[in-house]
C-alpha cells in the first residue's frame, strides 16, 4: 500500500508540475505529454509492489494455506496477478482524471488529442505489474525479487549499453526489450504500437516462466 501511495503521489506531483510549468497557449499534445510524464515514475513502484507481493506470498508459505481452498497453483496466481493489474489500471485512471482539469485549464479549455493518449499511464501500470509479478514468482523470495527487479529495470540497460560499445548489434537488440526503453517508446506516438507489443511479449514470457516455476516448486 505504501508503494501504491508513492506511485500515485509521484505521478500527480510530476504531471501537475510539468503541466503548470508550460507556457500559455502550449499545444495540446505537449500538455498531455507533460501530464502523463509521471509514467516515468509511478509504473516502477507498482511493478516493485507486485514483485514483493507475489514473492512474499510464496516465501511466507501463505501460498500453501491458499492451496487448501483451491488446489490449482496457476489459477491462484493468475487471479492474484489479475487483482494487481486491475489495481494498477485504476490507479493510472485515477491519476489521469485528477490531472485532466489542470491540463484543460493550461490548454485554454480545449484539448485536441485522441482519448487513447491518456491511456498510456494506465497501460504502463498494468505492464509493470505483470513484469513484477512474473519476477516475484520466479524468485519466490522478497529480497531476491527486489534485486532482480531493480536489475531488470535499471542495471541491465546500463550494463548492456556499456557492452554495446564493443558489440553494438547485441546491445541494440537487448535494449529494445528493456523496460526503460519501452516506457520511453510508449510515450512517443510514432513508436507506441511496437513498444506495447514488445512489452507484452516480455511480460508474457516472464509470467509463463513464473507459473511453470511455481507448478514445479515443492512446498516445504
Amino acid at each position: 500500500m505504501a508503494l501504491l501511495v508513492i506511485a500515485v503521489l509521484g505521478a500527480l506531483a510530476l504531471g501537475a508540475g510539468q503541466v503548470l510549468a508550460l507556457a500559455p497557449n502550449t499545444a495540446s499534445a505537449a500538455v498531455v505529454r507533460a501530464a502523463v510524464s509521471g509514467a516515468e515514475i509511478s509504473p516502477f513502484f507498482l511493478g516493485l509492489a507486485a514483485a514483493l507481493f507475489t514473492a512474499a506470498d510464496l516465501s511466507s508459505r501463505q501460498f500453501a494455506l491458499t492451496l487448501l481452498q483451491l488446489n490449482d497453483r496457476a489459477l491462484v496466481f493468475v487471479a492474484k496477478t489479475a487483482v494487481l493489474a486491475v489495481a494498477g489500471a485504476l490507479t493510472g485512471l485515477t491519476v489521469v482524471m485528477l490531472l485532466l482539469p489542470i491540463s484543460v485549464f493550461r490548454a485554454d479549455g480545449v484539448l485536441h488529442v485522441a482519448p487513447k493518449v491518456w491511456l498510456v499511464l494506465p497501460a504502463l501500470h498494468i505492464l509493470f505489474v505483470l513484469l513484477g509479478a512474473g519476477i516475484g514468482m520466479l524468485m519466490r523470495s522478497s529480497v531476491a525479487a527486489v534485486f532482480v527487479y531493480l536489475a531488470v529495470v535499471w542495471a541491465l540497460p546500463l550494463v548492456v549499453a556499456i557492452a554495446g560499445i564493443w558489440v553494438p548489434t547485441i546491445s541494440v537488440s537487448v535494449l529494445q526489450f528493456a523496460p526503460v526503453t519501452l516506457t520511453a517508446a510508449m510515450l512517443e506516438p510514432t513508436t507506441q504500437g511496437m513498444a506495447v507489443l514488445r512489452f507484452v511479449g516480455l511480460d508474457t514470457a516472464l509470467f509463463i516462466a513464473g507459473l511453470v516455476s511455481i507448478r514445479r516448486w515443492g512446498i516445504r
